[in-house]
């Protein structure tokens, strides 16, 4: 018979998990970031040197990848910590 599993243990295995693929996310969308803009910086030294304009897709992508990295690394213990707490209180709310 399989040994039973306390609540807060499945809910911290269940953190664990989420915080791993959102880690995973997160570099996967570093590595685009890093990738795609290391393209876009050559094809404009390349092609139009005397604009350079590369910056406004590096610095516009670099604040989506910084809040990507703030609430999908940083702070997502947090914020699972508040969803579990919102459906415990649901719960407890229809069962009065």
């Amino acid at each position: 018979m399989p040994e039973e599993i306390l609540l807060d243990e499945y809910k911290k295995a269940y953190r664990e998990v989420v915080a791993e693929e959102e880690k995973r996310g997160f570099l996967v969308h570093l590595v685009v970031y890093v990738l795609v803009n290391a393209m876009l910086i050559l094809i404009n030294l390349i092609y139009s040197p005397e604009a350079i304009w590369f910056f406004y897709p590096l610095i516009g992508w670099g604040i989506g990848i910084s809040m990507h990295y703030l609430f999908g690394v940083r702070w997502i213990e947090k914020g699972l910590k508040e969803r579990e707490a919102k459906a415990e209180y649901r719960v407890r709310e229809k069962s009065s």
